[in-house]
C-alpha cells in the first residue's frame, strides 16, 4: 500500500470511494465540489494505492478558526473513506497516521474533524469538544421584545455588512470557522433563506431561517444562523421571531451551549417538554458535535498569552502516543494576567495528562477540576484547580453552514 497526495486524475475514483463510502446519490455534484471548491483543493486529498487502484482517501482541509480573539490555522479532517472489499486491513489507520504527520509539518496547532463515531477517532488523540443544545420551543413562549421594530428584510446591498458582523463575532467564539469572500458567495448566500437583519444606525445582527410545514400541515421554523453583536440585536431577532406566534408553532434551534437563550423563554421549557420528575421541565437537549485534537504542541502553547488568573505557576507533563514531538514537560507560570511557557526537564512533574485530555482543556470546554474527578488528569489538586481560571474562555461553538 501506498499513500499519496491526490493528482487531478484521481478525482473519477475519489468521487467513487466517498460515494461509494457515504451513500452520496449525487455522483456529479459530489465530482464537481472535489473539483472546485472554495475551502480545499484536491492537492489536500490524501489516497491510498493498492498497485494501480485507488482504495481509500482523506480530505486534510486547511481550515482557519477562531482561537483567543485570534484566526489561527486548523487542519480539517473530513471524509475518511475504504472501499467496501479494502475495510478491515488497517488503511483508515495508516491514513490517519500519516495525516497526523503532514498536520504537524504543517504548524497546525489544531485538527478539527466531525465523526461518524466519537470513540473511533479518541484512539487517534481527537477529543469531543463541541457540544450544541437543541431547542424546541413555542413563539409564543418568546418575550416580543420592542427592539423587533429594527428588525428587516435583508437587501444585497447588506450583504458586506453581514459578512464583517460574522467576522466580529467570532472572535469572541473559540473554533468557529473563518469564511473567505468565495465560501460566503457560493456557499452561504445561495443557501440563506428569509434573512432578516436588525438594524438600528448599523446593521449588528442577523438571522435565516426555514419554514415548512409538518405532517400535520402545521408550520415549523428551522433557524440556520443567528448572529448578534449587541444585546439589543439580540432581543430585536428574537423579538422579530416571537412576532411570528400566528404562523409558526415550533422553532428549532441548534445554539451555542453557552448561549443564555433558557433565561429569553417566558416558561423555561421546550414545546414537548419532558417531566423526568414532576418538578422538573425539559428546556432543551444537549448534542454531540465536533472533536479537536492538539498536533503540535509547540504552536499550540504559543496562543495562550493572557489568563484571568491568580499569580502561579506549575508544571505539566503530556503524553502523545502518536506524535512523539509532543512528549515534553513545560512549566505554565501565570504572573499579572500574563503567560508564560517554557519547556523543562522534570521526571516528577506536578500534573500528568495524555494529548486528548489536554486538548479538551485547551479549547476551554471543561475544567481541569472535572476531569480530575474522572482520573483523565492526574496530579496535585491544588495545581489543578489553579488551571480552571487559566483555560476559563467561551465554550466552542461552530455554525450549522461551516460543518464539514
Amino acid at each position: 500500500m501506498k499513500i499519496r497526495q491526490a493528482k487531478s486524475a484521481d478525482i473519477d475514483d475519489i468521487t467513487h470511494i466517498i460515494s461509494t463510502a457515504f451513500l452520496i446519490p449525487d455522483y456529479h455534484g459530489l465530482r464537481e465540489n472535489l473539483i472546485d471548491n472554495p475551502r480545499y483543493s484536491f492537492r489536500d486529498i490524501i489516497v491510498v494505492e493498492d498497485g494501480v487502484d485507488i482504495v481509500a482517501c482523506v480530505k486534510i482541509i486547511p481550515l482557519k478558526v477562531s482561537f483567543k480573539n485570534k484566526i489561527v490555522d486548523a487542519g480539517g479532517i473530513s471524509a475518511v473513506a475504504v472501499l467496501p472489499e479494502y475495510r478491515r486491513r488497517g488503511i483508515a489507520d495508516m491514513m490517519l497516521k500519516d495525516a497526523l504527520k503532514r498536520m504537524f509539518n504543517a504548524k497546525y496547532p489544531f485538527s478539527l474533524l466531525y465523526p461518524f463515531q466519537h470513540r473511533f477517532y479518541r484512539k487517534y488523540g481527537w477529543e469531543f469538544i463541541g457540544s450544541v443544545m437543541l431547542y424546541e420551543i413555542e413563539p409564543s413562549n418568546i418575550p416580543m421584545f420592542e427592539e423587533r421594530f429594527n428588525v428587516r428584510k435583508m437587501k444585497i446591498s447588506d450583504r458586506e455588512k453581514i459578512k464583517k458582523v460574522y467576522a466580529e463575532k467570532i472572535l469572541n467564539v473559540n473554533f468557529a470557522l473563518y469564511r473567505n469572500d468565495a465560501f460566503w458567495t457560493r456557499v452561504i448566500f445561495p443557501n440563506f433563506p428569509n434573512p432578516y437583519v436588525y438594524e438600528d444606525g448599523d446593521l449588528l445582527g442577523y438571522v435565516s431561517f426555514e419554514m415548512k410545514k409538518n405532517g400535520r400541515g402545521l408550520v415549523e421554523m428551522e433557524i440556520k444562523e443567528l448572529v448578534a453583536l449587541t444585546p439589543e440585536a439580540y432581543r430585536g431577532l428574537w423579538g422579530f421571531l416571537a412576532s411570528l406566534t400566528e404562523q409558526v408553532v415550533k422553532i428549532k434551534y441548534l445554539a451555542p451551549p453557552d448561549e443564555p437563550l433558557f433565561d429569553v423563554l417566558i416558561e423555561p421549557r421546550e414545546r414537548e417538554f419532558k417531566r423526568p420528575f414532576f418538578e422538573y421541565k425539559s428546556f432543551a437537549s444537549i448534542c454531540s458535535g465536533f472533536m479537536m485534537r492538539i498536533i503540535n504542541l509547540e504552536e499550540a502553547l504559543k496562543l495562550l498569552k493572557i489568563a484571568n488568573a491568580p499569580n502561579f505557576e506549575t508544571s505539566i507533563s503530556i503524553k502523545d502516543d502518536l506524535i512523539p514531538e509532543n512528549n515534553f514537560t513545560f512549566k505554565i507560570i501565570v504572573e499579572d494576567r500574563n503567560i508564560n511557557i517554557k519547556k523543562i526537564d522534570s521526571k516528577i512533574p506536578d500534573i500528568e495528562t495524555d494529548i486528548a485530555t489536554f486538548s479538551q482543556i485547551f479549547s476551554g470546554f471543561v475544567k481541569p477540576t472535572s476531569l480530575y474527578q474522572t482520573g483523565k488528569i492526574r496530579g496535585d489538586f491544588k495545581m489543578i484547580k489553579f488551571l480552571d481560571p487559566v483555560f476559563a474562555d467561551s465554550l466552542p461553538f461552530m455554525y450549522q453552514f461551516d460543518i464539514f
